[in-house]
Order: C-alpha cells, then sequence, then structure tokens
C-alpha cells in the first residue's frame, strides 16, 4: 500500500491564496471588518484551530483584541511558512496569537525572532533594554513562560556591564519597581549585588533614609556570595546608611544586624577561597546539551555559550553529545561534515584557542562520534604536537578518589617560568578533593587547583611564578578495567558531579565504576544511573575495581 506523506506545517501552501475570496471560507473577526483565511490551511497549522472549524462547526473566529497587522501578519505566515511581516511593533500580538491557536512551529520562530533581539542589544542602550525586558516579563505574566525571560537574564549577564546599565535605570524610582520585575531582576544581577547595594543607597538618600518594601526586598536577598572584599567600600557605606536610619524599627535593626553577619561571613570565605580555583571544564551538566535535537543546533550553542572557553571543553561537548545521540546499536546519530569541522576551527582560531594535543584526540576515536575526532586529526591547524600531559603520581578506585577528602598530586615544572628551583621535594601542582556531604546531595563535591604556596606539603611545592594556572588546564580520566584494559583521556567535562550509588559503586555520567555481575548482584536499578539515555548500554564499562589515574593536559597560556 502506498505511503502517502501527511501535511506537516511549515509549509508553502501559496500566499497568492490568502486574498482569493473563493478560498476563505473562515472568517477572523476584528473590531469593525474581518480578514478571511481557508480553514483546511489554518487547520494544518492550529489544532486549536481545527478543533474550532471541524468539531465545533465554526465558521468565524473572534480576534477582536488584536490589531489588523498582527493578525495578518499571522494568517501569511501560516500560508508561507515564514514569519516574513513580525516587528517589535507587533512582535507582542503575533506571539499571543500564535500562542492562542497552539501553533508550534510559529511560536518556536517568534521565540527565534525574540532571541535576535536580544543578541542585537547593546550594553548602553537602555531603550532596547528595556523592550526585551518588558517584553519577557509579559511573555513569563501572560503566557506563563519563563524561556524569554531566561534569554535576557542570559544575554544581559554575557555583555559585560549591560546588567549593571539596565538595572541602574529601571530602579532609577525602586519604589514604582512591580514585584515580579524586581523578582527577576534579583536574578541576574546575582552575581553583580553590589549594584543592588548601590541601589538602596541611592534610594535611601533620595527617601531620608527610609526602607520602601522594594529595598528591604533586595537587602533581605542579599548573601554577598561575589567575592565582597573587591565592593567593600559599596558595602561599607551601605552599613553607614542604614546605621543613620530615622527612627529604625526592631525589624530594621535585625535586618542590619543580618547583614553584616552576612557580610563578614563572605569575607571570611572570600579570604579562603583565594587559595583554591575552580577548573573551567568541570562539572557542567549534560542538560545542557541533551535537549539541542541536531548539530546546527549543537555548533551554534557552542559557539555562542560563555561555557565553552577554550578547544577541550568544545570537544568535550561534541563527544558527550553524540554518545548521547548513538542509535542502539552503536552507529552515529548523524556523520560530522566537513563544514562541522571548518566551523569549529575558524572559532577556535576567531577565539585564539590552543590546538588540541593529539594524544587527547587519538585516544578518543570511536564509531559512535561520526568522523568527529578523525577529521580533527587530519586537520593540521586544530592539533597540536606541542603539549604537556601530566599524569596524577598516584592511581585511585573509584572509592578512594570519589568518596574521602584528599589531595591529587602532580609533578610538574612549567615550561620557561620556573628557573633553578632549590627546594626540597618536587615542583608540581595539586588538586584537592572536598567529597560530598552525604550520598545524596553530592552539590558540594569539588575538585580545586591549591594555589597557595603555604598549603603545599614538602614532598611538593606550588610556585606563583608559573604560568600554569586553572585556565589553561584541562582535567581527564584515564582508566585501567580489572581486565588491564587501558582507556586513556576520557572525558569528564559533561557529567556533572560523580554519583555514589552503592556500596563501593561510583557513576561520573557515562563512567560506571561497576560491572554487570556487580550491578545485578547488588540488585540495583538498571535505569536512572546516568545522563545517556540507555543506562544498559554503560553499565559494566569499568568495573568497581578499575584503577582511575587523574591527568591534566597543559597547554600554555591561553
Amino acid at each position: 500500500m502506498e505511503n502517502i506523506p501527511k501535511v506537516v506545517p511549515p509549509m508553502d501552501f501559496g500566499i497568492e491564496y490568502l486574498s482569493s475570496t473563493s478560498h476563505g471560507n473562515l472568517r477572523f473577526l476584528l473590531d469593525g471588518e474581518e480578514l478571511t483565511a481557508n480553514s483546511a490551511i489554518m487547520s494544518f497549522n492550529s489544532p486549536a484551530i481545527k478543533k474550532m472549524t471541524i468539531d465545533e462547526g465554526l465558521t468565524a473566529i473572534s480576534v477582536e483584541e488584536f490589531s489588523k497587522g498582527a493578525v495578518h501578519c499571522f494568517l501569511e505566515a501560516s500560508y508561507s511558512g515564514k514569519l516574513g511581516k513580525i516587528r517589535r511593533n507587533n512582535f507582542r500580538q503575533v506571539n499571543k496569537l500564535v500562542h492562542k491557536f497552539e501553533v508550534d512551529w510559529l511560536i518556536e520562530r517568534c521565540f527565534k525572532y525574540f532571541q535576535s533581539l536580544t543578541e542585537a542589544v547593546k550594553e548602553d542602550d537602555f531603550e532596547d533594554q528595556l523592550y526585551v525586558f518588558e517584553e519577557a516579563m509579559h511573555v513569563m505574566e501572560k503566557l506563563k513562560k519563563r524561556n524569554f525571560v531566561d534569554d535576557v537574564i542570559r544575554k544581559f549577564t554575557s555583555k559585560g556591564r549591560c546588567t549593571q546599565y539596565f538595572v541602574k535605570n529601571y530602579l532609577k524610582d525602586l519604589g514604582s519597581c512591580i514585584f515580579e520585575s524586581l523578582g527577576v531582576i534579583l536574578e541576574m544581577t546575582s552575581d553583580e549585588e553590589h549594584v543592588l547595594a548601590e541601589i538602596v543607597i541611592n534610594d535611601l538618600e533620595s527617601n531620608k533614609l527610609c526602607l520602601n518594601q522594594n529595598s528591604r526586598r533586595i537587602l533581605e536577598n542579599l548573601n554577598f556570595s561575589a567575592c565582597p572584599s573587591s565592593h567593600l567600600p559599596v558595602y561599607q557605606k551601605l552599613l553607614e546608611k542604614l546605621e543613620n536610619i530615622e527612627n529604625p524599627s526592631t525589624d530594621d535593626y535585625r535586618l542590619t544586624f543580618k547583614i553584616l553577619k552576612q557580610l563578614n561571613t563572605a569575607l571570611h570565605v572570600s579570604k579562603q577561597a583565594m587559595s583554591f580555583v575552580e577548573l573551567p571544564n568541570l562539572f557542567h551538566k549534560f542538560q545542557h546539551l541533551k535537549d539541542i535535537p541536531d548539530l546546527d543546533g549543537l555548533l551554534t550553542y557552542l559557539s555562542k555559550s560563555p561555557i565553552i572557553s577554550n578547544s577541550y571543553i568544545f570537544c568535550d561537548a561534541v563527544y558527550s553529545w553524540m554518545v548521547e545521540k548513538q542509535q542502539s546499536n552503536g552507529a552515529p546519530f548523524a556523520p560530522i561534515p566537513d563544514t562541522f569541522i571548518e566551523q569549529f576551527a575558524n572559532h577556535m582560531s576567531e577565539r585564539r584557542w590552543k590546538p588540541l594535543a593529539t594524544e587527547y584526540i587519538k585516544h578518543n576515536i570511536f564509531r559512535n562520534l561520526g568522523g568527529f575526532t578523525d577529521k580533527i586529526l587530519k586537520n593540521p591547524k586544530m592539533i597540536t604536537q606541542n603539549f604537556n600531559r601530566i599524569p596524577a603520581t598516584l592511581d585511585y578506585y573509584a572509592m578512594e578518589l570519589f568518596s574521602k577528602n584528599h589531595d591529587i598530586k602532580f609533578r610538574f615544572k612549567a615550561p620557561g617560568s620556573v628557573q633553578n628551583c632549590s627546594k626540597d621535594g618536587n615542583c608540581g601542582f595539586i588538586l584537592r578533593v572536598t567529597t560530598a556531604t552525604n550520598a545524596q546531595d553530592v552539590s558540594n563535591f569539588n575538585i580545586q587547583l591549591i594555589t597557595d604556596p603555604n598549603l603545599y606539603p614538602e614532598d611538593i611545592h606550588f610556585h606563583t611564578e608559573s604560568v600554569l594556572t586553572n585556565k589553561n588546564i584541562h582535567l581527564a580520566i584515564d582508566i585501567t578495567t580489572p581486565e588491564n584494559v587501558k582507556k586513556h583521556a576520557r572525558p569528564v567535562t559533561w557529567y556533572g558531579k560523580p554519583r555514589f550509588v552503592r556500596s563501593r559503586f561510583w557513576v561520573w555520567g557515562a563512567h560506571c565504576f561497576v560491572t554487570k555481575d556487580e550491578w545485578n548482584a547488588a540488585n540495583l536499578p538498571t535505569t536512572g544511573v546516568t545522563s545517556p539515555k540507555d543506562a544498559n548500554a554503560v553499565i559494566g564499562r569499568h568495573g568497581a575495581n578499575a584503577k582511575i589515574r587523574p591527568v591534566i593536559f597543559y597547554f600554555g597560556d591561553n
């Protein structure tokens, strides 16, 4: 029997039919006039209109709350498969229309149009900033969707001083800001709390040192999580203003004391934190990648995301995404086209990223990667033989590596940066492992580079003059199975944090340190153990007795 494909919008039904009176059997009723369209074409696009026309037999639909231009834009898009006439002045109504009539492909196009507006916003253009912010707030309030707000927060916070410029202008009259908008601004400034402190200072000065509802809300939400020492004068001035409030209430006293206590605690933590730095390639959540449907979307995300700060993190993302998307028989989701590699290479050049170590790539050539690593090795601009591969001094079982606080030692003298060292012991560096407080909550698990020489033991010492920093090293793991099968340079970037399952079994993304027999003997669940979609596909790759050796790839000053 012949398999005839169904109509799947968006499609070009022919824009010329929209003005045809013989085709226009469905009326869209505006305030005092109407537009017509074909019920079949509109039903193909909209399940809501299909229900109205087929199930309810309607021949007219009221759209009186919308402008004629917005409705016409919606109808033209439904006919042509293109959202060609959307503009800033009709975006809100068109977006509301496509949601009202549940046109999924147009909902996606409207969001992409909105993303193009946020992408174009400049750091010092308050008018454009205000437009996208208010549109995003409208969508969240009326359509109950947060993706527009999330896009605005992501764009503003990634554009230098954009957040600071917008927030200072938007909150000039702090008392008039509505509750929901202030909530989003609190999210937006979570890493720039000093901006909020300055706004409260200005508000106190303008209102005769009286706290209003919004200034109080800001103060209650301050937690000084982002290095308060660099903005200490601002916080000190804030405390001075709070101390000078006229006729302070008991709540005012409590709030001031709370802020003082939190600030002192944060300053202490900040001082301690200066001794340790994070590794940029660790603990990224796979969810960032999982929902990307195709290679074009993946390339777009990796090219624009601030998370992707070097070629290794980019490479690991493609590796993890292809492993996740592989077919059930292990075949690749799709072959990697040459254009993908070319754009990756161009991005490396534009961002001045260091090339990838050949050893890092050649150990990760697998069938399910669709030729990704093979093609990188054939591009001399993307790889280098000039690299340092620095293994840890010890091997670890998963229980040893993940379940206790300890230091991972590496012996290394950065080329050209440390001359004539006369200290006892070895030059090198240490990664400190801070284990999770309990098996159910791994949020505080961490692996950090120790940068304070005073914290180093006698057998290894760190040179502060060394060019080695957390910005030019990349962590991977070598694994040796109980059968002595060696697996080198396995990526860990996009696998979140290691997770304790039960007994001595650990999972770190696609790395399951348990065999199938061990798994079954312990009566453990067979689903939900890792980020890839098929848990059974990865269980048993290594074994609980596999040896893990952390390895650092040092790629010089980046």
